[in-house]
């Protein structure tokens, strides 16, 4: 969870950034007041200056920052939205690697009947599996460390773990079943209400990442953008934190209390 979570904060950070630092000024700077400050800050009178006026910050931006207040419109900020928007999605993705990685690992000391079949078909390079052999010839050794860095660098060179139907096939590996029927019971909803949402949340962060969220047209124009809200990128990621929290759960075969979501 710690990487999820590490995710989320420096996602929410960024919707609060965005929120801080829009510009509400819709009037110049009065010429007296920015002789003024230029004086108190010992700043060269002939400097060019511009000032911010955010609802909880006030910047002021030099000339040698190459940045306007008009750089602090609802236009350049969405931009944090939009980062926000990609990294929580990584954070999933992220944490869903080091569950399967981590329980992989775990699971290799025990009996091989015990294994799922998921588990049985991963392949890992001839040479990695000959050095944590060699490796294990060595007292005092970790051939396992070797094992999972190789497992590591398959998993993330092969598998994506955004798509619904990627993660249910990343959680059969160590063995979990039914995973979204065992999280929409939890969440109080239906299976593909889950993979609907968490769709659309992949479509939204791929048009980002891959398109940068510039609208399609079918002839040239002006360049316009797919609209963003600070509430939309918001409620996307409290949901998400609600899934990897209860994918955690359901991982960890907690039992469920049907009084509690």
């Amino acid at each position: 969870m710690e990487v999820f979570n590490s995710g989320r904060t420096r996602a929410e950070h960024l919707l609060k950034l965005s929120e801080l630092l829009l510009n509400t000024r819709r009037r110049g700077m009065r010429a007296d007041w920015a002789r003024r400050f230029k004086a108190l800050m010992h700043w060269p009178q002939k400097e060019q200056i511009d000032r911010v006026d955010g609802p909880g910050a006030v910047l002021i931006l030099r000339e040698a920052s190459g940045l306007k207040s008009k750089h602090f419109d609802e236009e350049y900020l969405n931009e944090l939205l939009r980062a926000a928007y990609a990294g929580i999605v990584a954070s999933l993705d992220r944490y869903c690697h080091e569950v399967v990685i981590s329980r992989v690992v775990a699971q290799l000391s025990k009996s091989p009947k015990v294994a799922s079949r998921e588990l049985r078909q991963l392949r890992i390079p001839i040479l990695a599996a000959r050095k944590a052999i060699l490796h294990a010839r060595k007292p005092g050794t970790r051939p396992m460390n070797l094992v999972r860095q190789a497992l590591q660098e398959v998993l993330h060179r092969e598998e994506t773990f955004q798509r619904p139907d990627d993660i249910a096939r990343g959680m059969k590996i160590i063995g979990v079943d039914n995973l979204w029927g065992k999280c929409a019971q939890r969440l109080g909803c239906q299976p593909r209400d889950i993979a609907k949402r968490l769709n659309k949340i992949v479509d939204r962060r791929n048009r980002i990442v891959h398109e940068g969220d510039i609208l399609r047209r079918k002839r040239g124009g002006k360049i316009a953008y797919h609209p963003i809200q600070a509430t939309e990128v918001a409620g996307d990621i409290k949901w998400l934190s609600d899934l990897v929290n209860t994918i955690e759960d359901v991982v960890n075969e907690k039992p469920w209390n049907p009084g509690t979501k």
